[in-house]
């Protein structure tokens, strides 16, 4: 072999070489990345109204604080991610100031679209392509204000291409005589027959995976399946209202023992925003990356 030839051989050998690092460099940075070409946003729903709302006040603790108390440590850790957006539906100041300007100025439009898509529903219903289910678990009233904002909030959701929503909750009633009696955690997902039903319960696995290592699963008898399917829930799409995934999740009842020192209680919300975290970034990982 000529000196010419087995310089061009030796040169074609390194280019292949550098391909083939190259090629390698690049499965193995890519591979953590998202699949979708923008950043996966994730709207976190403390639950109920800045200023009204919530389970029952225990002893001067209000479930909308311990709602956006872990709400808001749930945004810091995901946000530490930057692959991910994290948006939360109302912070310590009022509502997401876009989510409420969308609110306020669309009323009566998020309000008819609900009515298309309740009549969609019962058009299905008439016609046995779809069956109503009566809930296991009986729910509060909302009041319009909190019915317009749920709506508007999955109305909002679409029309701003959020890939993930999750409402924080904490549980308080019922009481036995009026005594605390029950303990544990929950969630509640759409009802199967809805379209966002089969993510929804995926993404649930992943949450009780986790939440399961810091909390026992409810005494409550009507939540004793843990990830409970529910036709009714607005944060979870009602009338077929959301199209991603959406739980729903009670961590604790705000009388357990743990819930009423300022210490133990502030110990347990870390842990439950570090376990949703966890999960949150597990589910994303292995379903939406894909």
């Amino acid at each position: 072999m000529s000196k010419h030839t087995l310089s061009k051989t030796l040169i074609s050998i390194s280019i292949i070489a550098l391909s083939f690092s190259a090629f390698i460099f690049i499965s193995q940075t890519t591979k953590f990345l998202p699949s979708t070409s923008h950043k996966i946003k994730i709207l976190i729903v403390p639950g109920h109204e800045p200023n009204a709302g919530g389970a029952d006040e225990f002893k001067k603790i209000k479930e909308r604080d311990l709602n956006l108390q872990l709400s808001e440590i749930l945004k810091k850790d995901l946000s530490a991610n930057p692959s991910l957006e994290v948006i939360l539906a109302r912070d310590k100041n009022g509502w997401n100031k876009d989510l409420e300007n969308y609110v306020e100025t669309s009323s009566t439009t998020i309000m008819n679209w609900v009515a298309d898509m309740k009549d969609k529903m019962f058009a299905k219903v008439d016609a046995g392509e779809m069956k109503l289910i009566n809930p296991g678990m009986k729910h509060n009233e909302a009041t319009s204000s909190a019915v317009l904002y749920l709506y508007g909030t999955n109305k909002w959701i679409a029309e701003n291409n959020i890939d993930l929503v999750l409402h924080v909750h904490f549980n308080s009633n019922p009481k036995i005589n009026g005594k605390p009696i029950f303990s544990g955690y929950c969630m509640y997902v759409p009802e199967k027959q809805y379209s966002n039903s089969t993510s929804s319960k995926i993404f649930a696995n992943y949450l009780n995976e986790e939440i399961s290592k810091i909390e026992k699963p409810s005494t409550m008898l009507q939540e004793k399946n843990i990830i409970i399917p529910d036709q009714e829930l607005i944060a979870t799409g009602n009338y077929d209202t959301l199209k991603i995934p959406s739980v729903a999740i009670e961590y604790a009842y705000i009388y357990e023992p743990m819930m009423l020192s300022s210490t133990t209680r502030n110990i347990f919300i870390e842990k439950s925003a570090s376990s949703t975290a966890t999960a949150v970034e597990n589910y994303i990982s292995n379903e939406l990356e894909k």
